[in-house]
C-alpha cells in the first residue's frame, strides 16, 4: 500500500510542477523560482521511482525455471 502512495504522490507531484514550470519558462530570464521548480520535479522523481522499487520488492518473483 505504501508504494501506491508513494507513485500517486510522485505523479501528482510531477504533474504540478510541470505545468507550473511550463509557465515559469515562458518568462523572460532563469531565476530561483525555475531552480526551485526543477528540484521539485526531481523530487517527484525520486518518489516514483522509489514507490516503483517497492513495488517490485513487495510483488512474489516467480522464476521461469520453477514450472
Amino acid at each position: 500500500m505504501k508504494h501506491h502512495i508513494m507513485i500517486s504522490m510522485g505523479l501528482l507531484m510531477a504533474a504540478i510542477f510541470s505545468y507550473r514550470l511550463a509557465n515559469a519558462l515562458l518568462a523572460p530570464g532563469f531565476g530561483g523560482l525555475e531552480l526551485y521548480l526543477i528540484g521539485g520535479i526531481v523530487i517527484a522523481g525520486a518518489l516514483i521511482y522509489g514507490g516503483l522499487k517497492a513495488r517490485q520488492a513487495a510483488r512474489p518473483q516467480f522464476n521461469a525455471q520453477d514450472d
